[in-house]
């Protein structure tokens, strides 16, 4: 095995395998949110459903929709600054 490892081109293979799998993985998770969120509305949503459950959705919520939030706005700079960038080598 370590033989292989030290090969250029199966580092190559390996690392394009391991991409996939993390791409596949990514999709996966990405295909869950808006389930995972719509089981978390209903939970906050429960008046029968206990108080520390009621919470615990609601606090999980809270803390995925800032993530998000904070991840959206660094893209949105990320782009101006490219565009900026950009903009500039043109001119």
């Amino acid at each position: 095995m370590r033989g292989y490892l030290r090969e250029p081109e199966f580092q190559a293979r390996y690392r394009e395998a391991f991409g996939e799998l993390v791409q596949d993985a990514t999709r996966q998770a990405q295909q869950a949110i808006a389930p995972a969120l719509s089981t978390l509305r209903e939970i906050v949503e429960d008046e029968n459903a206990g108080a520390k459950a009621r919470i615990m959705a609601a606090r999980s919520t809270l803390e995925f929709a800032l993530r998000l939030t904070e991840q959206l706005d660094i893209i949105s700079r990320i782009e101006i600054l490219e565009h900026a960038i950009k903009e500039g080598v043109e001119q």
